[in-house]
Parts: structure tokens; sequence; C-alpha cells
């Protein structure tokens, strides 16, 4: 189990978990059991500086045409870091991917066939998309 799929089992749990200065902090106490109270200790050291940056350099969405969990983020360091807790290198898009991206997309509108065929040619690959 990653760091990454710990969060997702809290979020999947009704948990909401944050770090502050002081450490994990959890809630609502009713919905965390014992057994999920020890998974959260065993990773509070990946989890804390993994929260610590959640919504200031990356971000997690859910995509509906994808089907699947993408991540965007500021820079390469922040993606190195999202795959060393759990993240796919290929779901990960940097700020510069998607600078390309929009830039692609001003001169040629992106159909969902054409986001999907990029998803997969980057997962198949390992690719990045460059200019």
């Amino acid at each position: 189990m990653t760091a990454l799929e710990v969060l997702s089992e809290a979020r999947d749990r009704g948990l909401v978990l944050s770090a502050r200065p002081d450490g994990l902090v959890t809630g609502p106490n009713r919905l965390l059991t014992p057994d999920f109270a020890h998974k959260l200790c065993e990773f509070k050291p990946a989890l804390l500086p993994l929260l610590q940056t959640k919504r200031i350099t990356w971000i997690e969405v859910y995509s509906e045409w994808l089907g699947e969990t993408i991540f965007f983020c500021q820079d390469e360091a922040t993606k190195e870091a999202l795959v060393e807790v759990g993240a796919e290198p290929w779901g990960i898009y940097p700020r510069a991917e998607l600078q390309i991206l929009v830039a692609q997309n001003r001169i040629k509108p992106l159909t969902q066939a054409d986001l999907r065929k990029l998803h997969e040619i980057k997962q198949a690959f390992g690719a990045r998309i460059a200019e």
C-alpha cells in the first residue's frame, strides 16, 4: 500500500486528513477505526509532507473522460515526490506539460479522443509532452 492509497481509503471512509505543525489530524473521529488509525500511524511520515503540499504544489483530479485519477503539479520535483508516494508517472502532468497542451488547444481544440490518446501514449511509453 502507498501513501496515496491511504489518502484514497481515508476519503472513501469519509475521513478528512490534514497536516498541522503538531502532526496529523483526522476527523470525524467516529469514522476512524483502530485498524485504520494504526495504518495512519504507519504512513504518517509519508502523509505529512504530502498533505502539507496538497492544493499548494499539486492537486488530484478524477477524470471521467479518462476513467482514472490524474495529478496536476507545479514542477518536476513535485512530480518526483508524487511518484515516491505511489502516483504513476504517466498520470502526472507538470505545469510545463499543461502549458504545451493549452498552447496546442488554442491552435486546434483537443477532442476527448485526442486527450484519451495522449494519456494512453504517456502511459504506454512513459512519455512526456514536449514542444
